[in-house]
């Protein structure tokens, strides 16, 4: 199955919540180096998903914004809105060709763009851009089990520091982005 969406119109997001508890997480990817490959596989796929969101970016250092801080946050069940998987998805994972997995903050004319990859479907829950409300678009969201789930979401306002929540699948957590853009 293959589900893309392109160019929405902008949507004001909830608040993220500021006192939501931070999820243990059990993965312990410490000491894990991406490999040369892995590092051009992930540049390669996002210049190519930026281009079908129509956008041409430099992927210089002043373009390119890394998360200041990344952590799992418990969500609440209300707050769940991605379909559920049928039961022929949800079987055991079997090892496959690598999927594209990055995340960064982009600025496209000064604004705000999140791009993230990783192998589960994509959604934001939240944001706020310095303690504010802000409202933002769906460029460009895709998800198949060949290339896994591409994201492409544009921030209509502009300030300093971002928070975005993303929900990965059907997960009762969500990672959360802290991105300063001073």
């Amino acid at each position: 199955m293959h589900k893309q969406t392109i160019h929405t119109d902008y949507n004001e997001l909830p608040l993220i919540d500021l006192n939501a508890p931070k999820a243990f997480s059990s993965r312990n990817r410490a000491g894990t180096v991406a490999s040369n490959d892995s590092i051009m596989q992930d540049l390669e796929d996002a210049k190519r998903i930026l281009e079908l969101a129509g956008l041409r970016i430099n992927f210089s250092s002043e373009h390119v914004i890394d998360a200041t801080e990344k952590c799992l946050i418990e969500v609440l069940p209300s707050r769940n809105n991605i379909p559920t998987l049928s039961s022929s998805d949800s079987g055991t994972r079997q090892k496959s060709i690598r999927k594209p997995h990055y995340s960064h903050l982009l600025l496209y004319n000064n604004t705000p763009v999140f791009q993230v990859a990783c192998c589960l479907p994509l959604k934001v829950l939240a944001a706020s851009l310095d303690g504010n409300p802000v409202f933002g678009r769906v460029l460009f969201s895709s998800h198949s089990e060949e290339n896994g789930g591409k994201l492409v979401y544009e921030f209509q306002n502009k300030g300093t520091e971002i928070i975005i929540d993303l929900q990965r699948g059907e997960s009762q957590r969500v990672q959360r982005y802290l991105f300063r853009m001073v």
